[in-house]
């Protein structure tokens, strides 16, 4: 493999280029407009960004087939993710997207979107907090490009392929919905009220059996967190921590204090049993509840619930999972859980035996839907997707016919067009009169009342970071 995943070597008829032998590049057309501005200019034009359309505006700046190569706002390094994406018609597009014009007769625009979607963009897209493709970047892409007729019939099999890949994609979206929603009832059969009532269980509230905590964050200088655990180490929860737990029980994790630090720097620890969940962001939304497997203490933005002597840790677990979270955050533009939020909360308290005997069977019932649902997820069509492009674009897919015009004369054509346009545009004007220079020295006139500001190819390039 050479620079970008683009394979070393080419089937024959192909040819290496660069992105910037096979597009024009249209960045110094777009213009970005705010939502305030859209919102006053309603029309139906529809209006692209980073990743597809993100509204509608009342002009167009383009009225042809094109393909967009998102700058920025794009996951370049997830192979999963689409980062171009074709347009065709009247069209208006901000500054967080690339305007790229593919050269009649080098390349189909169909093709060269799947190659985009399928490169590897390493090297190329950079940044800390947000990733860019910047416009030299870009143009510096590595394309294999095959003959024009081979490009189309490569966009004729993946075009297929990839329906019935949807198809699937879909029935299995709908299978794993199916799995959810048999899960959903089963847990409503115990904790449920109606299944409360059938069992004669009691009610508690939360707080008055379970002892609801909140984290620490200690400052940075105070104590020194381990990456690695070790004998001594207590594991010291963070909410991306939830992620790698196995669905329930929590007991490692990715910083770890010693029990001297812990003391020195007055962190609070929690028992084994311990139903941690999200305390604030984003990750109020993910509805993740974890057990803690070992003792350990966790930042601010988890909340902990410490289960009381009579209430099993698992049963409360299971009963959390009925728990939207997303209903009790507070609604700001940061959302956050408080422990008022989670004090009143009513919770089915049988007898300890009974609980275990409910955990036993829910276990039994919800792990053979659990090994379905990661089935499904094993068997996702996304690697399919991948390899499938890969193959294409790498000439493994397609027949080859020799008949077909090689990319490099291809190539060749236009560099010789390019060329011969560039001779003649260094031959001299003639020779214009004193009174034609200065008139055309003069300035334009100004726009007209109301006319739209469309950009000209006269105008700088804008690189605004306007939000779309």
């Amino acid at each position: 493999m050479s620079e970008g995943g683009v394979p070393s070597e080419l089937p024959k008829g192909w040819a290496r280029a660069t992105l910037e032998d096979v597009v024009d590049v249209l960045d110094h057309l777009r213009v970005p407009v705010s939502a305030k501005e859209r919102a006053a200019r309603t029309g139906n034009v529809p209006y692209y960004g980073a990743a597809g359309q993100v509204g509608w505006i009342d002009e167009k700046i383009f009225d042809e087939d094109l393909v967009l190569l998102g700058e920025d706002g794009v996951q370049f390094f997830d192979a999963d993710k689409p980062k171009a994406y074709l347009v065709s018609g009247p069209s208006w597009v901000n500054n967080h997207a690339h305007v790229l014009r593919a050269r009649a007769g080098v390349v189909d625009r169909r093709y060269l979107a799947y190659y985009l979607n399928q490169f590897n963009y390493e090297g190329f897209a950079n940044g800390t907090t947000r990733l860019k493709l910047t416009k030299s970047a870009m143009l510096r892409i590595p394309v294999l490009l095959p003959p024009l007729e081979e490009q189309r019939r490569i966009v004729a099999v993946l075009d297929g392929q990839l329906s019935r890949l949807d198809a699937a994609e879909q029935s299995l979206a709908d299978a794993g919905h199916r799995i959810a929603l048999t899960v959903r009832s089963l847990l409503n059969q115990y904790f449920g009220a109606s299944g409360v009532r059938a069992r004669g269980w009691r009610y508690e509230r939360l707080e008055d059996v379970a002892d609801i905590r909140g984290g620490q964050t200690p400052r940075k200088d105070a104590v020194e967190f381990h990456t690695v655990w070790a004998p001594g180490l207590v594991p010291f929860w963070k909410v991306g921590d939830m992620n790698g737990a196995d669905g329930r029980l929590m007991a490692r994790s990715r910083t770890y204090l010693s029990a001297e630090q812990i003391t020195r720097a007055k962190v609070r620890t929690y028992p084994a049993g311990t139903v941690l969940l999200p305390k604030r962001g984003g990750a109020i939304a993910t509805n993740k509840k974890r057990i803690t497997a070992t003792a350990g203490a966790f930042d601010l933005n988890v909340m902990g619930v410490v289960p009381r002597e009579g209430l099993v840790p698992e049963f409360l677990w299971y009963w959390f999972r009925t728990v939207d979270l997303n209903e009790l955050s507070d609604g700001s533009n940061v959302p956050q859980i408080n422990k008022p939020d989670l004090s009143h909360l009513l919770v089915p308290v049988p007898d300890e035996a009974e609980q275990r005997s409910v955990v036993r069977h829910l276990d039994d019932l919800l792990g053979r839907f659990d090994r379905m649902q990661g089935t499904i997820e094993d068997v996702r069509p996304n690697r399919l997707r991948v390899s499938l492009l890969q193959r294409a674009l790498a000439g493994r897919l397609a027949p080859q016919d020799p008949a077909d015009e090689s990319a490099e004369a291809l190539l060749a054509r236009l560099r010789a067009r390019e060329e011969a346009g560039a001779t003649r545009s260094r031959r001299p004007s003639a020779r214009r009169t004193p009174a034609q220079r200065a008139g055309a020295e003069q300035a334009p006139p100004p726009p007209r009342p109301g006319a739209p500001a469309l950009a000209t190819a006269t105008q700088p390039a804008l690189d605004l970071e306007i939000s779309s």
